[in-house]
């Protein structure tokens, strides 16, 4: 009997794998079609969900600091665009594979957390800078007058609530969504992460 080889349940994860070619500058192992990371959970050292402003936060961080311990400027800003583009309501990846194709970025793992340039220098992106957690926590943002990103709140954790505020009976009662979070996603997470899900630690070499 043969064995079966399973496949990702995300589509677009699979179409990425199946995209699996040579670079055309070097040669190199490429992913022209890269995906969205599968999906995975991630919490600080105290084991708290993060909340989408932290999340915003350390992402910022990345972005500033990762340029510093080597590689090309250049590819870290063509790799962000792509990132960030990613994580729109929209996910345009038709640009985001231009973006990587126009800087000649070699994407060694279908969901991107690894890159090289035409030099050899490499690129790891965490999980967390190209895709949500599934446990990600929404609060209000900072000075934001207590808006939600709807496009990523869970319907039902949205409490029916009557003209003076008080919630209508039927309504989603103890929703977290606008919970602060005990403290925030611990520095080391920008070198290696642990998720609870699928994958397992992602760190930079």
């Amino acid at each position: 009997m043969g064995c079966m080889m399973s496949t990702p349940s995300d589509p677009l994860l699979y179409e990425a794998i199946r995209s699996k070619t040579k670079h055309p500058v070097n040669g190199a192992t490429h992913y022209s079609r890269p995906a969205w990371p599968s999906s995975y959970r991630i919490s600080d050292a105290n084991g708290n969900d993060p909340t989408s402003t932290e999340l915003e936060d350390k992402r910022r961080e990345f972005w500033d600091t990762q340029p510093s311990y080597g590689g090309n400027a250049e590819i870290w800003q063509a790799l962000k665009m792509a990132a960030e583009t990613m994580l729109t309501p929209s996910g345009d990846m038709t640009l985001a594979y231009a973006v990587i194709e126009s800087a000649d970025v070699i994407v060694a793992k279908p969901d991107m957390t690894e890159c090289y340039d035409t030099t050899g220098a490499r690129y790891d992106i965490p999980k967390w800078v190209l895709r949500d957690p599934s446990n990600l926590r929404h609060k209000p943002a900072r000075g934001g007058g207590g808006n939600l990103d709807y496009s990523q709140v869970d319907v039902m954790s949205l409490r029916s609530r009557d003209d003076e505020g008080n919630v209508r009976p039927g309504g989603e009662g103890n929703d977290d969504a606008g919970s602060e979070c005990g403290s925030a996603i611990s520095q080391q997470d920008a070198v290696a992460t642990t998720f609870d899900g699928e994958g397992g630690t992602n760190a930079r070499g």
